[in-house]
């Protein structure tokens, strides 16, 4: 029996990184694992409940959204004031599972690599994660609203298989499980997706086509060479 940390790194109590630990503390207790759900914004003014929770378990899933291409902010802090306390680490078996809006890997597979660097640095067994794509259309809803629900119900399962027996869970089995698009597909997705950003934009009463000022910070009083280097006025070179 395996005492498993599952922590949701979402600031919702009931969406679907919820949805998702749920399903893993279900599944794995009925194999006879003890699995601990704890919600990491509950306990931010005082986290000393996390860090007794992690030290207690062999076995820690992280599982949250992908915002900006990885977890939320807070997951880095987590982090951070984990490696801060050897006392609380020793050795645990690392996944993670992260899911987000895109139907791609390649958007959200820097929050897994954030997880397995960490391990590195601080000693853990990372052994591998699960990226679901369209987790945005289901705002917590059960999987069988995804278009490739059943695909991700069966390898959930592969997956939380290879946590229960603790071993590594390779990329393959969330791969099998992702929306394989047509380039038109993405074009098409992208424009809807442009076309909702600016109409909040301009809901919210900002300008969605005024040139970005960060942009413009970084190539003021400067100029490109022929290697892409921005080269400033005093002729220091930038990359």
């Amino acid at each position: 029996m395996k005492n498993i940390i599952a922590i949701n790194v979402s600031p919702r109590k009931r969406g679907t990184s919820v949805m998702l630990l749920e399903k893993l503390k279900n599944d794995l207790e009925k194999l006879g694992d003890h699995v601990h759900r704890i919600d990491l914004y509950s306990h931010l003014k005082e986290m000393q409940v996390v860090f007794d929770a992690v030290s207690a378990a062999d076995t820690l899933v992280i599982c949250g959204p992908c915002y900006v291409n990885t977890y939320p902010a807070d997951t880095t802090m987590l982090l951070e004031e984990l490696a801060a306390r050897p006392d609380v680490l020793h050795r645990q078996n690392l996944y993670g599972i992260i899911q987000g809006g895109m139907p791609y890997a390649h958007t959200h597979i820097s929050g897994l690599n954030m997880l397995k660097v960490f391990s590195n640095k601080v000693g853990l067994t990372y052994q591998g994660g699960f990226v679901m794509g369209l987790g945005a259309l289901l705002n917590g809803q059960p999987l069988d609203k995804l278009p490739n629900g059943r695909k991700v119900d069966k390898q959930l399962t592969v997956f939380f298989g290879n946590i229960h027996n603790g071993e590594k869970s390779l990329d393959s089995v969330y791969e099998t499980a992702l929306v394989k698009m047509p380039w038109f597909m993405t074009a098409v997705l992208a424009a809807m997706m442009n076309r909702k950003i600016d109409k909040t934009f301009t809901a919210r009463g900002m300008d969605a086509h005024q040139p970005s000022p960060y942009l413009d910070d970084f190539t003021k009083d400067a100029v490109w060479d022929s290697h892409n280097l921005r080269v400033p006025l005093d002729n220091s070179i930038i990359s």
